[in-house]
């Protein structure tokens, strides 16, 4: 299979709508993969996988399939057959030199060491992971209490993907710290058996434990390789979140600066300094300019409202309101707006609507 058709199925395996996934390997898609199965819609749910209007490899049509990675990895089934497997391997060993069942039993013993170091391997990689979405999840903790405000926009959508991949994460991690119990071989095995089959039994015990790691450790990989699959999405959406939350702020942040220059279009405020003044003509002089500006924008009646901003107990804003009414247009209005505590200065504010 070529590259970009083999990374395309790749992403239609991803997609809940028309995925493309292979059996054999629950929903993975890979350069050997041959059991193809087209669904119209399909979900997961930890190691269980749901399929609605699907056609698989033999072109056989379901209205809903479910498939398990219990089924799929033949979990249970090789447990079942273990026993026969023993029965059988036991059988041979009489037939074989001590030397030979010495070298097998060496074997095995390296064997079952490799499988446990994966084993450990992989529970190692379990906890990074952990550690990892325990870092994460609280980053939206804040964010539980205004879910609801996003089921009226597209945010929705972050909400859902977010709690998907959080509940598959949740359910495989459940999965692999389960503890499972298997009737294994004991050690009265050993005990009661006779000296000369002792060495034969042991071997035998080692061969059943070591399919029995080899099943397990092969199943706990297969959910492992599932998290990183749940990991990796759950990183980039937390990307995506984070990126369209920025972009979304700087159009909002665009959005009110625009609104702040068509308010400042639409109207003009002027600042009269009061210094050391006592009365209006000496007000008038120290802001001769800005009285000027004032007076013509009131009488020419280019704002229909004037705000007269100031301390509770100035009585030149009073002649200032005085001098406004003397001049303006009967449209325009006059706000007189007192403050307890106000800045050394008498605020005007002219708007247009």
């Amino acid at each position: 299979m070529n590259r970009l058709p083999l990374w395309l199925l790749k992403i239609l395996s991803w997609s809940p709508v028309l995925r493309i996934t292979d059996d054999s390997r629950f929903n993975q898609i890979n350069r050997n993969s041959t059991q193809f199965r087209v669904t119209i819609f399909s979900f997961n749910v930890g190691i269980k996988s749901f399929y609605f209007l699907t056609w698989d490899a033999s072109r056989s049509f379901k209205w809903m399939h479910k498939l398990s990675l219990y089924e799929v990895q033949g979990f249970y089934q090789n447990i079942n057959s273990y026993g026969n497997e023993y029965d059988v391997y036991l059988a041979e060993l009489g037939n074989k030199s001590s030397n030979r069942i010495n070298a097998e039993k060496e074997f095995l013993t390296q064997r079952i060491s490799e499988t446990e170091n994966l084993k450990n391997k992989t529970f190692n990689k379990f906890l990074a992971y952990i550690a990892i979405f325990v870092f994460i999840l609280p980053l939206y903790a804040p964010k539980l209490l205004k879910l609801m405000p996003f089921l009226t926009n597209y945010k929705i959508i972050y909400v859902i993907v977010m709690a998907y991949i959080i509940v598959n994460l949740t359910l495989l991690t459940i999965e692999i710290i389960k503890v499972k119990s298997f009737s294994r071989v004991s050690f009265a095995d050993i005990r009661n058996a006779n000296d000369d089959d002792v060495e034969e039994k042991l071997t035998a015990m080692l061969f059943y434990e070591w399919k029995h790691h080899t099943n397990e450790s092969t199943f706990e990989v297969s959910i492992i390789k599932n998290i990183e699959k749940y990991m990796f999405a759950l990183i980039v959406w937390s990307g995506l979140i984070i990126l369209g939350s920025n972009v979304e702020q700087g159009i909002k942040k665009t959005g009110d600066d625009n609104q702040i220059q068509s308010i400042q279009k639409d109207s003009v405020i002027v600042n009269l300094e009061v210094k050391t003044e006592t009365n209006f003509n000496e007000l008038a002089k120290a802001n001769k300019k800005e009285i000027e500006e004032i007076r013509d924008s009131v009488f020419q009646g280019n704002y229909k409202k004037v705000i007269v901003v100031s301390e509770k107990n100035n009585k030149l804003s009073s002649d200032v309101i005085k001098l406004l009414k003397l001049y303006k247009d009967e449209d325009i209005s006059i706000i007189d707006v007192r403050k307890k505590k106000y800045p050394k200065y008498i605020e005007i504010i002219m708007l247009k609507e």
